[in-house]
Parts: C-alpha cells; structure tokens; sequence
C-alpha cells in the first residue's frame, strides 16, 4: 500500500518542452544538454554526431520513430543513470503521428478483410483510446525519468490555434502539436521561432518561456540562442539532492492489475449473492420481499456494479441472518 513521506530536498529532474517551427534551434538546444540518450525520429542529429559543440554530450543515439522502441529506450536510459542525465525524445509528434497511422492502417486492413470500401474507414473509438493511452505512457515514463534525477526534453513541432470568426477560421496562437493538455506534463515550456535582423540580415534563433515552474525565468521572456546553460545551476544545485522511490512507470500496469482484481472480488460476491438469494427463497419466499428492501435500503439494486462491493457485502451478511 501507498504511503505518504515526510517532504525534502529531492533531486526531481526538470521536464522540458521545446516547440516551435521548423529550423528554429530547437534540436540544437536539446543538444547542449550533457549525457544525452537521444531518440531521433526524424533522423535530424546526424549532421550534430561529430559538431564539437556536442559530440561529447551524445552518449547515445537511436534512430527511431516507432513506439515501442520508444518506450524500450525510454526504460533503458531511465535504468542507467550512471551513464545518462538527459533524455531527449525528438520528436514527439512525429512518434504521435505514426501511432494515427498505424491506426488508420489497421483500420482498413479490417475494412478489406469485411469486404468494404478502404477509403471509407476511419480510426474506430477503440483506435483512439489505444493511441491515448500509449501517449499516457509516454507521459508516465517521463514523469518516472523526472523522480530518478534525469532531465528530459520533449521536442514537438508547432500547431495553430484557431478560432471561427465570421465564418471563417482565425489564427489566435500556437501551440505544441501534441495530445490536448500535454504541457501540464511539463516544468518548463519554450517556444522557438527565428528572426531575420533588419541591420545585419542574418537570422537570430529566440525562445520564449511560456511555463518555468523552477523560476529561472519569468513566463514571456525572450531568450536568444537558448541552451542548457540557462537552467544549469537550477539543475545542477538539485542532481546535489536524493533521489526518491517512484513508480509513475508502473502506473498503468498497476491500475489495470487493481482493477482486474477487483472485478474477480466482485465477481464473487455476486456469485454468492445468487447462491444465498435462492437459498433463502427456497427456504420462506416471503424473503424476496425482505431481500429486495434490503438491496433498496443499501443502494444494490444493480449489484453488478463494481462501486457497490462495499454495499453487496453487508448486504449478504444480513441475508445471512435471515
């Protein structure tokens, strides 16, 4: 059983997010952190590998976009924090991405297989929570790398936010291209763009902090050519702390085993509640009356709820009695 512990000092990594548009200095930001497990799905580091600027920070690589090699990757830097301290995982939208399509793919192999027209399939509810929940573990791992003291950098790109004005769609902001809510996942929130100087004309690569809950900056200030040195004494002054025991990794599992064992214990109590149902029918069936009174009195009417096991219980402990 979960048990609360004292507060302290801990060494909880930070969990960073770096979107924006393309080409703006988002991969070279993630690069600049030290002792990175890289997980590149859109094959962009490879022109890095041998730039002296970071060469020495890459301890590995892994040229993938498939989800779980994602997630087996993820699981391997997060058990050798002898050899990494940063997880970057880019990009996120692009492992996303290929989850719909895999979906979608699935879809219509099932649409042929049923003799029906490919073009008119489309990714089922089922489809959807799959991908949801893949994206929750995801989430969990990074959450789990964070309480084991390695810093994380999601990269995502960037996606409009719209809104209808007359008619017609209106562009009103930007956001990561991911999953609804994903940056409450996240300690600090950055937004890359590029812009060309009036007097020199060469291009100049900015962030802006849109969420740093280690206030090292306060949200909408503008950093040029942002690197890990911006938050290195916040992350390093807390890799000097211990770390704690945590599970977040496990929490699907756990919950899906929870909640398999609780409906086998619910399933028993139903089952003895027929059993004893007919027995006491059998024995006076002026107890029908008195059961169903009971079930009302104890709100079990519909005793295949799983909510009402608390409530099935004492309800067959008072048929017990009749």
């Amino acid at each position: 059983m979960m048990k609360f512990r004292k507060p302290a000092q801990r060494n909880q990594a930070v969990k960073v997010l770096a979107y924006g548009e393309n080409g703006s200095g988002k991969s070279i930001f993630a690069l600049s952190f030290p002792q990175i497990g890289y997980v590149d799905s859109e094959s962009k580091v490879g022109v890095y590998e041998n730039d002296p600027r970071f060469k020495d920070n890459l301890v590995g690589i892994a040229d993938t976009a498939e989800y779980y090699n994602v997630i087996s990757l993820m699981e391997t830097v997060i058990k050798d924090t002898k050899n990494f301290s940063t997880l970057v995982v880019d990009s996120l939208t692009s492992i996303n991405e290929g989850m719909e399509v895999a979906a979608m793919e699935q879809e219509e192999a099932r649409a042929k297989k049923k003799g029906g027209n490919i073009d008119d399939a489309t990714v089922s509810m089922r489809g959807w929570g799959k991908i949801k929940l893949n994206t929750t573990r995801v989430s969990q791992l990074i959450a789990q790398a964070s309480s084991k003291g390695i810093t994380t950098v999601s990269i995502a790109h960037k996606k409009d936010i719209t809104q209808d004005v007359g008619g017609k769609q209106v562009k009103v902001g930007e956001r990561a291209a991911l999953r609804p809510n994903a940056e409450h996942s996240y300690d600090i929130i950055l937004k890359f763009y590029k812009e060309k100087d009036m007097v020199t004309q060469e291009m100049k690569y900015y962030a802006e902090v849109e969420k740093d809950t280690t206030n090292t900056y306060k949200v909408g200030t503008k950093l040029e050519n942002v690197t890990y040195d911006n938050f290195r004494d916040y992350i390093e002054r807390s890799n000097q702390s211990e770390t704690i025991k945590a599970e977040y990794d496990k929490t699907i599992e756990t919950t899906v085993g929870n909640m398999k064992q609780e409906q086998t214990s619910h399933d028993e109590l139903v089952a003895e509640f027929k059993v004893l149902y007919k027995e006491k029918l059998a024995k006076d069936p002026t107890n029908k009356e008195i059961i169903t009174n009971m079930m009302k009195e104890k709100d079990v009417v519909k005793y295949n709820d799983t909510a009402k096991s608390a409530q099935l219980k004492e309800l067959i402990e008072d048929m017990k009695k009749l």
